[in-house]
């Protein structure tokens, strides 16, 4: 990764190939009514051909199962998630399948790509906001463009504040605490699981937890689970931290601050040895 490639990847966009995605596909009379009492948008506001759409796979307890892309096809619904989610939530959704009319299958990998930023906005396809709100899925890029790597997705995903299974997202999250009941809940539908949560934590008007990005101001880089407090006081900690980048100057991360942490906030480890200071998301070039 350089300064340089990362700059172009902000200025031009870019792509990069979607080979850790399962996709599940509904068929059946009863496809868009069945899958709607499961996720917590509103997939009947699907249509062929549209952008795919961001909902949460919740339990009963109103934590998360699966976070899914979802979009509409002729006579199907596609359901998309991390592949290591794949085999858990086709079992979790064919739980309550009993009297609807709906087949789900797990469909074989596809040799797609995800393009976005300021190169996807003039592309047609399916809009699905993978990374930023551009992003388009394809099978060939034309010209020029940069394929990001790896480390390169994960900078930018830091940056523009998106979380990701298994760092921010995990089966003890609720939707609020990682923002995604701005994103992927729709409040006026009809019932779902979970929705009863969803619902006490929107009345309350808070979750106890909420998704921030950060920067190393002083000191070495976090690790993972790393504690870090307003300097002075001691007991629970302000921020704990969930993805650390780096590979570039800044050091950048993503942690979850405690309710009532200043949003611009200076926190340190609790010997004092160095800092981080939070910070609103990047908004992408486009």
């Amino acid at each position: 990764m350089s300064t340089e490639r990362l700059d172009r990847l902000r200025r031009e966009g870019g792509w990069f190939p979607l080979s850790d995605r399962v996709r599940l596909r509904l068929t059946g009379a009863d496809r868009v009514r069945y899958l709607n009492g499961q996720v917590t948008n509103d997939v009947r506001r699907l249509t062929p051909g549209g952008p795919a759409q961001l909902a949460c796979v919740l339990s009963a307890r109103g934590k998360l199962d699966a976070v899914a892309w979802i979009w509409s096809e002729p006579e199907a619904l596609v359901v998309d998630v991390e592949a290591d989610l794949g085999e858990a939530l086709a079992t979790r959704l064919e739980r309550y399948i009993v009297a609807d009319d709906v087949a789900l299958e797990v469909l074989p990998p596809v040799a797609e790509i995800h393009i976005f930023g300021a190169a996807a906005t003039e592309l047609s396809g399916r809009r699905i906001g993978r990374l930023d709100e551009t992003g388009v899925d394809g099978t060939a890029v034309t010209g020029d463009l940069l394929e990001a790597t790896p480390a390169e997705v994960e900078r930018l995903r830091i940056e523009f504040g998106r979380p990701k299974w298994g760092a921010e997202l995990g089966p003890d999250t609720l939707p609020a605490e990682a923002g995604l009941d701005e994103t992927a809940v729709d409040f006026f539908k009809g019932c779902y699981i979970g929705q009863e949560v969803v619902s006490r934590v929107r009345s309350v008007g808070h979750a106890n937890r909420a998704l921030r990005r950060f920067e190393v101001s002083q000191g070495a880089p976090p690790a993972v689970g790393a504690e870090f407090f307003v300097p002075g006081e001691t007991g629970r900690p302000a921020a704990v931290v969930t993805s650390v980048d780096f590979a570039l100057a800044p050091t950048i991360g993503l942690c979850y601050i405690r309710r009532g942490t200043s949003e611009g906030a200076r926190l340190t480890p609790g010997d004092g040895s160095a800092s981080i200071q939070l910070r609103p998301p990047d908004r992408p070039h486009v």
